[in-house]
């Protein structure tokens, strides 16, 4: 190695065009060098900039009044909706409470054979958004307890959707209808 290093000095010595060669490289790396921190210069002026705007837009947003408005609407938005979610302290009693109230809206609306299967509660694991318990009613089918029926769902102070109905006319007429109550979920 050492024999190659002198062998390469000395053709440096004697051969002015490897030096001129040399020289001329160098130069050029060291133009790219410079013209690439110039990019780079060039670059963050740019970054700077755009923060500079960035920042003048929030500020101009920030000083706008009608941001504690839009806040109390939306609070209060939530807050409609939450008091629209059924709410328990766990799944056994969020499941209790469904089949208490439709038992007691049935009752009232005088559904005839009425059965009532509720069924497991979903998404009431911790973290879950979606809780909610499905239920399905059957009975034999009459116009004006059908009518008070759904009625009492519509009129139903939390919210409780009609995710399909089916009303057969076979020998006996009958409806069958699969329920969701949605529920929000409180802490124990």
């Amino acid at each position: 190695m050492r024999d190659q290093l002198d062998h390469l000095s000395a053709q440096w010595q004697e051969q002015p065009r490897l030096r001129a060669a040399g020289w001329v490289i160098l130069a050029l790396l060291v133009a790219h060098l410079v013209a690439l921190s110039a990019d780079w210069q060039e670059s963050r002026r740019h970054d700077v900039m755009e923060a500079g705007k960035s920042l003048a837009k929030m500020q101009a947003l920030a000083k706008q009044d009608y941001w504690p408005t839009h806040a109390i609407q939306a609070e209060d938005a939530l807050a409609k909706l939450r008091s629209q979610l059924w709410q328990a302290r766990n799944p056994a009693l969020a499941r209790a409470d469904v089949q208490a109230w439709l038992d007691t809206e049935i009752r009232k609306a005088e559904l005839l054979e009425a059965r009532v299967n509720v069924l497991p509660p979903l998404g009431f694991e911790e973290g879950q958004r979606d809780a909610r318990i499905e239920a399905q009613v059957r009975g034999r089918f009459d116009a004006v307890s059908f009518g008070r029926l759904l009625s009492a769902l519509e009129s139903a102070p939390r919210w409780v959707s009609i995710d399909a109905l089916e009303i057969s006319n076979r020998v006996s007429p009958s409806i069958n209808m699969q329920l969701s109550f949605h529920f929000l979920a409180q802490d124990q």
